[in-house]
């Protein structure tokens, strides 16, 4: 194989969206596993709809998650002057074109086609006769020609998808720029992806009609003398559905990658992203690791389905994985009791979910009637808690945590209730407990709380409770 060198290309016209940090993500890992370059390109040619703040939203992004690219940006409103050099050589060669039939005239061919259920597709009658029209000053728009009467099939070997084939008169005089110095779409990423010399072109698979106008206007380069031909090989991924199996978007789904930043780790993003169209020999992998085992040939070919409860499992798995430090350091927390830190990194999915273990560095706010345990009253509750309190007074916190909690169960046997099995009522003693100390009617083990609060501190909440 030659030199891999492979490109994301986004518009910035709308925030990085998860389908195209997928693609960056695979063209990452093909050309990590070869050895080979990633490029960036920003595709900017349309002013009206690009935006800075797109741009860096897209580049901040792969940034976070650690998609690092090969040199410089690229940016296609820097590269005006060349894609004129190609679009000139193209106008004399005769493989290009200016086109005069204006918008009504073209919308008529359309609906003529459709009755005749014709492929759409424009053939312009006016290749050789464009002085009358110029003179007439209508506004004319660049062209590929191509032969309307030709049996040619143009066929690929898609690297996921295998043979496809697309009949070259089907395609009609496609435009390819609006002037010399305003190329479309696919004329500029021909012309890119010649001059930054990509072997291979990873995309979605709603490109894979764009592929053989490509592939004409490879040839068309080629035969105005431009450059030898030499095209790429293309791969088209499967697109992300959403969990009702139509394309992800914001109806079925987040979308946008910055969306993600608050609740999800990036490794555990890339992690998850590294399946939605592959299958790796484990479920936690780096993308280094997934790297090692990329092969293009064994991407899937049907719909990805976004699961995010995978996505979630995923990210927990990271959480749990997190250094002490760094964990303290993302949560912004300063007072987090180090035993504190395993009872919060287990049960959490979402970074955001540690706002539900605020109690551990903060006093918990709450209504009084929450200290109540639901087979008994306030006071008694309340009464059951100064119990309790001396119970933690008195005990010797360098013991095992398994004792504290044997002279817990010891009381409640004491204040149980006689017509259960166990003649005791745990409820009354732990739900005031737990209530006191978090301010929540769920959470872990009241006695490991005590115990990551220390002795000082739960005394602390539980008599604040009392007072209440």
């Amino acid at each position: 194989m030659s030199k891999v060198r492979v490109r994301m290309a986004p518009s910035p016209t709308g925030y990085l969206h998860i389908g195209t940090a997928r693609t960056a993500l695979f063209n990452w890992l093909f050309a990590k596993k070869n050895k080979g370059e990633f490029i960036l390109r920003i595709e900017d040619t349309d002013l009206e709809r690009s935006d800075k703040i797109y741009e860096q939203d897209i580049v901040e992004g792969f940034k976070w998650l650690g998609l690092d690219w090969k040199g410089e940006i690229f940016y296609q409103s820097k590269r005006l002057d060349i894609y004129e050099e190609y679009i000139e050589k193209l106008l004399k060669s005769g493989r290009a074109f200016r086109c005069y039939h204006s918008q009504e005239e073209l919308e008529k061919e359309r609906g003529q086609q459709m009755v005749d259920k014709e492929a759409p597709r424009h053939i312009c009658k006016h290749k050789l006769s464009v002085s009358a029209s110029e003179q007439n000053g209508r506004a004319g728009i660049i062209r590929l020609a191509v032969d309307e009467n030709s049996e040619r099939l143009l066929t690929f070997d898609d690297q996921i998808r295998g043979r496809i084939d697309w009949e070259e008169k089907l395609l009609g005089d496609f435009s390819i720029a609006k002037d010399p110095r305003t190329p479309l779409y696919n004329l500029a990423v021909v012309v890119d992806d010649i001059d930054m010399q990509i072997s291979h072109v990873i995309r979605g698979e709603d490109h894979i009609s764009n592929t053989p106008k490509q592939i004409l206007i490879y040839e068309a380069i080629a035969q105005a003398g431009k450059t030898p031909l030499k095209i790429p090989k293309f791969a088209h991924l499967p697109l992300i559905l959403g969990s009702d199996k139509s394309k992800l978007s914001k109806r079925n789904g987040t979308t946008s990658v910055s969306e993600y930043k608050k609740d999800y780790l990036p490794g555990a993003l890339i992690n998850f992203m590294g399946f939605l169209g592959y299958t790796y020999s484990k479920e936690i992998l780096s993308k280094e690791e997934m790297a090692d085992e990329f092969e293009l040939e064994k991407i899937h070919k049907s719909g990805a389905i976004f699961d995010i409860k995978k996505l979630n499992w995923i990210n927990s798995q990271y959480i749990h994985a997190l250094s002490t430090d760094k964990f303290k350091k993302m949560i912004a927390a300063k007072d987090v009791p180090e035993k504190a830190l395993p009872m919060i990194t287990e049960r959490l999915e979402k970074l955001t979910d540690v706002a539900d273990f605020d109690y551990f560095w903060k006093s918990p706010d709450y209504a009084k009637e929450l200290l109540r345990w639901k087979k008994s009253d306030l006071e008694t509750s309340l009464k059951t808690l100064a119990e309790v309190k001396k119970i933690i007074q008195d005990f010797d916190f360098n013991k095992d945590k398994n004792e504290f909690r044997k002279a817990l169960d010891e009381f409640s046997k004491r204040v149980g209730d006689p017509s259960s099995p166990s003649g005791q009522d745990r409820g009354l003693v732990y739900w005031p407990l737990r209530a006191a100390l978090t301010g929540k009617e769920k959470s872990p083990d009241p006695v490991d709380i005590v115990y990551a609060l220390g002795k000082e501190k739960a005394l602390e909440r539980v008599s604040k409770a009392i007072e209440r």
